[in-house]
């Protein structure tokens, strides 16, 4: 290649690159156009780890994190409604946007904002880069390309939108076989345990059990109150 023509294809790109580093918005709107378009569905079972508080289920729930095969969710799972410990009632008749409100877990535009961390006790925090309007896009997209939408698709709807959100989530690459999430106390509930295996009759339970010695001077601790659990 001529030097002539080679310095005039330099040029070109520079330009194109300079273009591109001028964007600004229009590059963002890339990225979420992208993330729209390839998002991965998550259709994997749940396995719910649950128990009575301060019984090791967060450190389990961790002890899950980074594994290829599993979508791990990172915090506590607080879709419940009206409380986290209750299963969320899912109505059919009612429309996806009342779904994803109910779904939604607001502990994500803390750690978006503030980066998150695994315990109180840490001074380690990591970015948590997650857009929560992607999210209810994801959602929303999913449950409309459904002709006819049932209990399971709408939890699916959710997986789906909450990963394919989290934009700096690292394990995507390999096949999964199971969703992990840690929620305490609905274990305790007969009704939503119930509930969960309707919508997951491939899920697992996981309750872990800790001993009475050990389990009250650390509840008794943790909620200052004596009797929380008498």
């Amino acid at each position: 290649m001529k030097i002539k023509k080679y310095l005039k294809k330099k040029q070109r790109k520079k330009e194109r690159a300079r273009k591109f580093f001028k964007a600004g918005k229009d590059n963002l709107k890339i990225v979420y156009r992208a993330c729209l378009d390839y998002a991965t569905p998550v259709r994997e079972p749940l396995t719910l780890i649950s128990q009575i508080q301060r019984s090791g289920g967060s450190l389990l729930s961790q002890l899950f994190d980074g594994h290829p095969q599993i979508y791990a969710h990172p915090d506590e799972l607080t879709i419940g409604y009206p409380k986290k410990y209750i299963w969320p009632p899912i109505d059919l008749k009612d429309k996806p946007e009342h779904w994803f409100d109910m779904l939604f877990e607001e502990n994500v535009i803390k750690h978006f904002e503030n980066g998150y961390k695994k315990g109180k006790n840490t001074n380690r925090v990591f970015p948590f880069l997650f857009l929560a309007h992607l999210q209810q896009k994801i959602f929303l997209d999913y449950l409309s390309s459904i002709k006819l939408v049932e209990q399971r698709d709408v939890f699916n709807a959710y997986m789906t939108s909450y990963f394919g959100a989290w934009l700096n989530y690292q394990n995507r690459n390999e096949p999964k076989k199971v969703i992990t999430g840690f929620t305490p106390k609905i274990s305790m509930n007969a009704e939503s345990i119930d509930a969960f295996f309707s919508i997951y009759p491939d899920g697992r339970l996981i309750s872990s059990l800790r001993s009475p010695h050990n389990w009250y001077p650390s509840a008794y601790r943790h909620f200052e109150t004596k009797g929380n659990y008498e």
